[in-house]
């Protein structure tokens, strides 16, 4: 199917050098709906297709200008975002397999994927190993608008072949070449290519500008995190023979077991293609696939006999993949020196062995040269250094005409095998590309920036992998552990290579991961077969070496003292102060430390709490009432004499884990130190930094002063010893790092069971089945369980989990208010990763089973039966509904006039066995949304009174949740929180 132009009012004509994108009030905006598997051949889509599908409640939906369908491209356009996102929710559609064959992909010998085999095999005459790359998806997400007009379609975007995917959305869209423009959107970063041809498809389809922003949590491919590559060589049949043969029968061993005796196989997930975008797979529009952009020559791997072997059908990465090359040159140079040990033979003179072009042994034996490359000595000591070879040999795509580019790497290595710290000490790196031979002047790059790059690429490989404690804004900024600059020497071929000004090509860094992964080897006899190479996991494997167990045991035995004496300390009704400090020298914290103590204490909320109203940020004051009494928040603020601004940090942390203020009393705890004490070290530093970096404010808050027997503070060593324990969030090694992230997120800084746990009669969370999270209430409104008790009528899933957090509204459930609201505004300050483990953590609580019955489904269920409910059309709250309601809520009505126009049908407070939260809102509104987009709602508890509220209350039940029982007693309820406020 090819989109056609609709009709609309005549919009001008684009011209070629406009290079501005339409005004933000005349786009229309654009989602897709992902089928669940997506995958391909190498040549067109095979993966899940589309059956049964009814978009007719989607098109229903207010705002929506269409519904685009081309075979499996399911688009929605309408006038505003959270318009088009909440009717692709109603989009009803079954995704079937596809049952066609799988084709062969050309160019490329193509067999079935094998059976899954053990991560290493070896044998006197097979060895088999299998490597893993990380997948780098954009650091931001992507967008694109697409306006076509006048028979021209201009789009803005960011991708790295723009000429590319000029081409491709011509053939897409059936328009001459000439009459389509890829515009840069200045989006550093992003990778929009994807986004570009849903926007021009979509455009093409209404001929008005479209725009259309990657979707973190329905537009995202669910493709593979890593790149799986396998690599083996088996020793031919004859020589295997021969191998069995007496070496005094048939010559020398090395000669018959050197290492173009065997044949070698790689296998990859990904295909040596570039896929076309998405909507061009959808729809079913063929195109010839294009190389990758970086590709490895077809003599690369040694021996006359190699196979490059891909599975029948490979998921569809979620940008053009761009790290295939990287992901093969790892694992072919970290198996050539894998193979070189088995065989006792020197990794350089192995590879030299295997390689064929001259220009690569030039090179490898100048940076060999160089590098004073020698036999390994046996390492003692608790210390160990080793050094590492890698090579590449590539055809970068991207250049005009294509170019070869050579390197070579040797990386020398220190590694503190206590610690599993790793020091890059030294770098030799050979590099040789046809752009240098054909250099006529030298370029532009001085000796010193060339080093720089060249240790900006090597020393980011030791920056370990995301921990369940790495925040995602500072990955950038600081590494797991500090590193000394590496010395850096360089050897350059080419007749452009002059001393006065070197030339580079970044695929000149593609051996830098090989070579240090075996140069760690070289020093530990650990093999990291997967990039980053971070410490923790090099200390885990050298304790699990021989030898480490006493060590193990010694450190286990003073973990188990330590806890011991934490108990008796805790126990102590009454604690020492710790001196105040006259200053605190923030000069010692880096700026990086500082924004990492931003990122926790947002995730903590620190703010919501510890600001009175109408007060300054973090000056405490507010009241928090309890069960116990009013409880009043501190000031957090570095003042001297009324905030933190002369505690120590030792007196900060024992605060924070203990609950014990710097003077030595007992903190109440409406205080969450219970979970604030699973906060690692790293964070709780952080924190301080953050803190003692803000502005001082002089402002006392009043005294806590609870009834008796609440009153008397050292009665909380009782209560902390019933219910507190001081330690560290243990990750699960079980659970995946997305988990682990979430669940130090949900169950330490932000202390989400502090309002969404029950408590029992001494004010504790309680800890029976299903109470964690099970649901609690604070300031007068009923948190929700997030567990297997919630009362959701659509469970929630990830993606919903992730839109509510992230944008305070989910078109399934409804709209952040009360409480929630304001830690929906803190949490827009922590990276799209934190909000996405916290959703994932959180959805594993209450798993969803895939039924008949999709979520869009459930929803127009749900919605037909309010509007034809007998029940609720005879109820004398129908009126009162019609005239404060229905404006705004009723699903029959016109477009909404602002903000959000979330569903009653689906909303998790009317179905709730308790009433507070519809009765909080009835009557005092939402002031300040979460987003201000969402719109505020006026509140009624200066129009109606207690009995009108009533009716309304008992209809909104009866219509929206007909299968819950009616409220009670709701009259007393009202009066209840009308008189405490909100």
């Amino acid at each position: 199917m090819t989109p056609q132009a609709a009709a609309h009012a005549p919009i001008p004509s684009i011209g070629s050098n406009d290079l501005a994108p339409p005004p933000a009030s005349t786009l229309l905006h654009g989602v897709v709906l992902r089928p669940p598997s997506l995958l391909w051949d190498g040549v067109r889509y095979t993966g899940s297709i589309q059956h049964n599908l009814d978009v007719t409640s989607a098109r229903q939906v207010p705002g929506v200008v269409d519904v685009v369908v081309m075979n499996n491209f399911i688009g929605v356009i309408a006038s505003q975002a959270r318009q088009a996102v909440h009717a692709r929710a109603q989009v009803q559609v079954q995704w079937l397999d596809a049952a066609t064959p799988a084709l062969q992909a050309p160019s490329m010998e193509h067999t079935a994927a094998a059976a899954p085999r053990p991560n290493s095999i070896s044998s006197d005459s097979h060895v088999e190993r299998s490597y893993s790359w990380p997948q780098a998806g954009g650091l931001m997400q992507a967008w694109a608008i697409a306006h076509y007009a006048g028979g021209r379609l201009n789009i803005w975007t960011t991708c790295s072949r723009p000429d590319l995917l000029r081409a491709e959305i011509a053939l897409l869209c059936e328009l001459d070449i000439s009459a389509v423009a890829i515009i840069s959107n200045g989006q550093a970063g992003a990778h929009g290519y994807d986004v570009a041809a849903d926007a021009a498809l979509l455009s093409r389809w209404c001929g008005q500008p479209v725009r259309v922003q990657e979707d973190s949590s329905a537009e995202r491919t669910p493709a593979a995190t890593e790149l799986q590559i396998r690599a083996d060589a088996g020793l031919r049949p004859e020589q295997a023979r021969e191998a069995a043969t007496p070496a005094s029968q048939s010559g020398n061993a090395e000669d018959r077991m050197g290492p173009r005796a065997y044949d070698y196989t790689v296998a990859a997930q990904r295909y040596n293609l570039r896929r076309p975008s998405i909507a061009a797979l959808l729809c079913g529009c063929e195109q010839q696939a294009q190389p990758v952009g970086i590709a490895l020559p077809a003599g690369y791997y040694p021996a006359a006999t190699q196979h490059t072997v891909a599975p029948a059908s490979v998921p569809i990465g979620a940008t053009p993949d761009e790290s295939l090359a990287a992901a093969q040159v790892f694992a072919c140079e970290s198996f050539f020196d894998e193979l070189s040990r088995t065989q006792n033979s020197d990794p350089i003179e192995t590879r030299l062995a295997l390689l064929d072009d001259p220009t690569g042994q030039s090179l490898i034996r100048a940076v060999r040269d160089k590098a004073n490359w020698q036999h390994r000595t046996p390492r003692t000591g608790s210390a160990a250094t080793g050094k590492g070879f890698a090579y590449a040999h590539v055809i970068d795509n991207t250049q005009e005409p294509a170019q070869q580019v050579w390197s070579a790497w040797i990386a020398e290595v220190s590694v503190d095998k206590n610690s599993g710290l790793v020091d890059l000490t030294s770098l030799t790196v050979g590099h040789n590309a046809e752009a240098l031979q054909n250099m006529q002047t030298p370029a532009a790059e001085g000796t010193e920036r060339l080093e720089q790059q060249v240790r900006d690429a090597a020393t980011k490989l030791l920056r370990g992998p995301d921990g369940f404690d790495s925040w995602g804004g500072d990955k950038q900024d600081t590494a797991d552990y500090p590193l000394s600059l590496p010395k850096v020497e360089l050897v350059t071929q080419g007749q452009g290579a002059l001393n006065t000004g070197l030339g580079w090509n970044p695929r000149a860094e593609l051996p830098a991961a090989a070579a240090i992964a075996n140069a760690i080897y070289d020093a530990t006899g650990v093999r990291f077969r997967q990039p980053p190479f971070d410490s923790e996991t090099l200390k885990t494997k050298l304790a699990a070496a021989p030898g480490s167990y006493k060590k193990l045991a010694y450190t286990l035995l003073g973990g188990i003292a330590a806890t011991v004496a934490g108990l008796v300390v805790s126990a102590m009704p009454w604690r020492s102060a710790i001196a105040p400090l006259a200053s605190v020298d923030t000069s010692i914290y880096s700026q990086a430390a500082i924004n990492r103590g931003r990122l926790v204490a947002a995730a903590g909320d620190c703010i919501v709490c510890h600001t009175v109203e109408g007060g300054q940020d973090n000056a405490g004051g507010r009241p928090l009432e309890t069960p116990f009494g009013t409880v009043y928040t501190t000031n957090i603020t570095p003042d001297v004499k009324t905030g933190i601004g002369a505690w120590s940090f030792a007196a900060f942390e024992r605060a924070m884990r203990e609950g014990i203020h710097r003077d030595g009393r007992k903190l109440y705890p409406a205080f969450p130190y219970t979970a604030f004490a699973k906060i690692t070290d790293t964070d709780m530093q952080a924190l301080y930094a953050y803190l003692m970096t803000q502005k001082p404010v002089e402002a006392a808050a009043p005294k806590t002063k609870l009834a008796f027997p609440f009153n008397i503070r050292p009665v909380l060593a009782g209560w902390n010893l019933l219910f507190h324990r001081n330690e560290v969030y243990t990750p699960d090694p079980a659970q995946s790092t997305l988990w682990n992230r979430g669940a130090y997120l949900v169950q330490g800084a932000g202390h989400c069971a502090a309002c969404h746990s029950p408590r029992n009669a001494l004010g504790a969370e309680k800890n029976g089945k299903n109470d964690f999270l099970g649901g609690g209430f604070a300031d007068g409104w009923e948190a929700p369980a997030l567990n297997t008790l919630s009362k959701a009528p659509i469970a929630w899933t990830e993606d919903t989990l992730y839109d509510y957090l992230r944008t305070g509204y989910s078109s399934l459930h409804g709209v952040a208010a009360g409480p929630m609201a304001p830690v929906v505004q803190s949490m827009a300050e922590l990276p799209d990763s934190d909000v996405r483990a916290v959703a994932h953590y959180l959805s594993s609580l209450n798993p969803t089973v895939p039924g008949v019955e999709t979520p869009a489904m459930q929803a127009a269920r749900l919605e037909d039966n309010s509007r034809n409910n007998p029940a609720a059309m005879t109820h004398p709250g129908e009126n009162l509904f019609e005239g404060a309601c229905a404006v705004c809520h009723d699903a029959r009505g016109g477009p909404p006039l602002f903000g959000s126009r979330p569903s009653l049908a689906l909303n998790s407070n009317l179905h709730s066995d308790s009433p507070d939260n519809v009765i909080q809102v009835l009557l005092h509104g939402i002031e300040d949304p979460a987003v201000n987009s969402l719109g505020n709602m006026p509140g009624f508890g200066a129009s109606m009174n207690n009995q009108q509220l009533e009716t309304l209350l008992s209809y909104l039940r009866v219509r929206f949740a007909p299968d819950k029982p009616a409220w009670t007693d709701l009259g007393k309820k009202i009066e209840t929180i009308r008189n405490i406020g909100h």
